[in-house]
């Protein structure tokens, strides 16, 4: 109880209350707080920034919790990569992966043809942060890797970075300068931007499904519904149709680039 009433009294500042009505010295008091909080008036800790101004710093973030069903790492050091994605064939990655076999193949040479050029550069940035290779299907699916496409929406750029979200990352998005359209310091803002979902749920399916909805929607229905596994949120009619497709789209995109050989593309060079 004491230390919930001290906690209260930092909380609201009554640090001068405190002092005048117990008539206690100011500096006891002081060294009191910081007995049990951590921090007292004198010398408390600067605020943090904001993770939406900002982002997540990666590298001091926990990524999972200790009790957590997730992979043992702990920290997301700069040097060390993230699990890999789950490329499981499940019945919806097998639609849109019949998809880009059939109907949508013309589609997926032009990817593959321009990702010739823009893969090798673009695997190295992902990896660079730890984000798995396989995850330039992100950038293919949404812009088809053409680093001009422009949504409706105002999303633009090989990732289709909104403004808003561009500029939290650190690219320009001015008159006469739009840094959405810059192939590297586009990719390198996605890197972290992936990197950072991963870090907030925990679970590639659920990022990239932030990364199509954003973080606050898909933290909204996670709160409401208490799940946090993807296909049973996707199934239960608990996401935007858009977003439903989005990742089993990405996974199977990347089961291409990562073996084109396999699905019958000859001629060009894996990514993973």
């Amino acid at each position: 109880m004491i230390l919930t009433a001290v906690r209260r009294v930092v909380r609201r500042g009554l640090f001068s209350t405190l002092v005048t009505q117990t008539r206690v010295p100011f500096v006891v008091l002081n060294l009191v707080l910081m007995a049990f909080t951590g921090c007292g008036v004198l010398g408390r800790p600067a605020p943090q920034q904001s993770e939406a101004k900002v982002g997540l710093a990666a590298d001091e973030k926990f990524l999972f919790d200790q009790n957590s069903k997730a992979p043992k790492q702990i920290y997301a050091k700069s040097g060390r990569l993230l699990p890999k994605i789950d490329l499981d064939l499940t019945p919806e990655v097998r639609d849109e992966l019949n998809r880009f076999l059939t109907r949508d193949r013309a589609t997926v040479n032009d990817i593959l043809s321009r990702g010739a050029e823009k893969f090798g550069e673009m695997a190295k940035v992902l990896e660079d942060q730890g984000v798995p290779v396989e995850l330039v299907s992100v950038a293919a699916v949404e812009s088809g890797l053409n680093p001009r496409a422009a949504s409706p929406a105002g999303a633009k750029g090989l990732w289709q970075f909104m403004k808003s979200t561009a500029r939290v990352y650190g690219l320009r998005v001015e008159r006469g300068t739009d840094e959405r359209t810059d192939s590297k310091r586009s990719t390198e803002a996605a890197a972290r931007h992936l990197r950072d979902l991963f870090v907030a749920f925990q679970d590639w399916h659920l990022a990239l499904a932030a990364y199509n909805a954003g973080r606050g929607a898909i933290n909204k229905v996670v709160t409401r519904t208490g799940g946090a596994d993807f296909w049973e949120l996707a199934r239960g009619g608990h996401l935007p149709g858009e977003t439903k497709r989005f990742v089993p789209k990405v996974i199977a995109l990347s089961l291409i680039v990562n073996d084109p050989d396999q699905y019958g593309f000859q001629g060009y060079k894996a990514v993973g």
